[in-house]
């Protein structure tokens, strides 16, 4: 990975492969990842291959609006309609033939891809949220290849860590899932609901 210099402002794209109007833990990760970098002062650019059920015009409004961000993050998409439904083969081709092309032009420097998309960039980073393999021997293999050609493989945890290395031979590093703790209300002790632990 390019080293920076004492002071300079890096270029970060954060890579989400699917749709950035997802509310899932995928997108509330790059939020949080976007402003963190954003406060060590850092410009992190969020690309996402499509959005859907929000109009363009307001997608880095909403994105602030919904993960709880203290500022706008500038958001860029390979295609420019929603649409619905995930078409794999197409987004594969999306950020092979268009993704490197898009990051080019707005000067990044690195990038930190979630999941992991055949991406003709580096320095690449992929952070992995969760095994979902089907049990197709080539899609195995396909994502294999993925990972071998990223610089550094990320888990958010320990657990994910091991089931990386045993369903696809890849290592990598761990780095939690990170919190705003500032949006965390809890209830007044008598609006709390009776909650049960279970021990594993």
């Amino acid at each position: 990975m390019k080293a920076c210099a004492k002071g300079e402002i890096t270029r970060i794209a954060l890579i989400r492969r699917e749709y950035i109007t997802h509310l899932d833990g995928v997108n509330k990760f790059v939020a949080l990842l976007a402003e963190g970098l954003s406060k060590l002062g850092h410009e992190p650019l969020i690309f996402s291959w499509r959005y859907r059920d929000i109009e363009r015009e307001g997608l880095e409004e909403w994105f602030k609006e919904a993960h709880g961000l203290d500022h706008t993050i500038l958001i860029y998409t390979l295609r420019s309609k929603t649409c619905g439904g995930d078409p794999w083969l197409r987004m594969a081709w999306d950020w092979w033939t268009r993704g490197s092309r898009i990051l080019r032009r707005e000067d990044v420097d690195a990038t930190i891809v979630n999941g992991v998309v055949p991406l003709r960039f580096r320095p690449k980073i992929a952070v992995n949220h969760g095994i979902t393999l089907e049990s197709n021997k080539l899609y195995v293999l396909a994502a294999r290849r993925l990972y071998k050609g990223y610089d550094k493989v990320v888990c958010v945890s320990g657990k994910l860590k091991k089931e990386v290395k045993h369903f696809l031979g890849v290592d990598c590093d761990v780095i939690p899932f990170s919190m705003k703790l500032e949006l965390f209300k809890s209830a007044e002790l008598g609006e709390r609901g009776l909650s049960r632990a279970h021990r594993h």
